[in-house]
């Protein structure tokens, strides 16, 4: 299905009118906008309006076996798949000065995609991400708890359906719930392994964010957002939203990442 056709099926109150009433900025960007795990690129269908109608050029790339893009889960991906998908999406596009954004799984990708093309990236910034070091996969990121339920479907090589409800995940409004939950699908499990690829040291000469979204309650997360504070190349933010934030308040996102450094 088309990202179009997608937003067709998008409830009114989810829209996000990008007429009257859009925020202004001058200093136009580039973003590439990494969803996370059992998504894929239509999630950030209103975020991408709301920035396109201020100007900036976005792309939303859906990884594969995801998304639109689930019949290649045939393919075997992994995190370096994943990464490569989002190069290749940049590359095709032509872009360069990227604001290089990654929510949830998409932490591991951006920070994967960061090392490949580092002359090409702006500004990163996770959205209550997996921010790993190198070598670290997801499975070492996530509480003890998470890992042995998802360790179960690794062990057996299976992929991982969407076991996690999204009202964990702080998303309260049926209507949300509703038009998500028919449109997540098992992620691969090998993304869920593989060590990420990361730089051993954050480039100074990048400016980092990470938003905490506080409606998650999550302590590997919030262990991420500590490190940001503790980083002089992050700028630390909190939303108090779900962690689909760019669902629950995409306006209050796009807001933040136009005005990010």
């Amino acid at each position: 299905m088309s990202n179009s056709g997608l937003f067709k099926c998008l409830p009114d109150k989810l829209k996000v009118n990008k007429g009257k009433g859009v925020m202004k900025k001058l200093n136009v960007r580039n973003y590439v906008l990494v969803h996370g795990a059992w998504h894929g690129g239509w999630v950030w269908r209103q975020v991408a309006d709301v920035l396109r109608a201020m100007g900036h050029t976005v792309t939303t790339p859906t990884l594969t076996g995801l998304g639109e893009r689930k019949h290649l889960a045939s393919q075997r991906p992994d995190l370096l798949m994943h990464v490569e998908d989002v190069v290749a999406n940049i590359h095709l596009e032509g872009l360069s000065n990227i604001v290089l954004v990654g929510w949830s799984y998409g932490g591991m990708v951006i920070s994967g995609v960061l090392e490949k093309i580092q002359e090409d990236v702006a500004s990163m910034i996770y959205l209550d991400a997996f921010m790993p070091e190198k070598g670290q996969a997801v499975i070492d990121c996530v509480e003890p708890a998470a890992a042995g339920a998802f360790q179960g479907f690794i062990d057996q090589e299976k992929d991982i359906p969407p076991i996690i409800p999204l009202e964990v995940f702080g998303v309260d409004d049926p209507t949300v719930r509703e038009f998500v939950n028919p449109r997540l699908v098992p992620q691969p499990f090998r993304t869920f392994v593989q060590p990420s690829t990361a730089l051993a040291e954050r480039p100074s000469g990048i400016p980092h964010t990470y938003i905490r979204c506080s409606g998650f309650p999550e302590p590997s997360l919030d262990a991420f957002l500590a490190s940001a504070q503790g980083d002089s190349k992050f700028d630390a933010r909190v939303m108090n939203t779900s962690h689909l934030a760019m669902l629950t308040d995409p306006r209050g996102l796009s807001e933040i990442l136009a005005n990010a450094e």
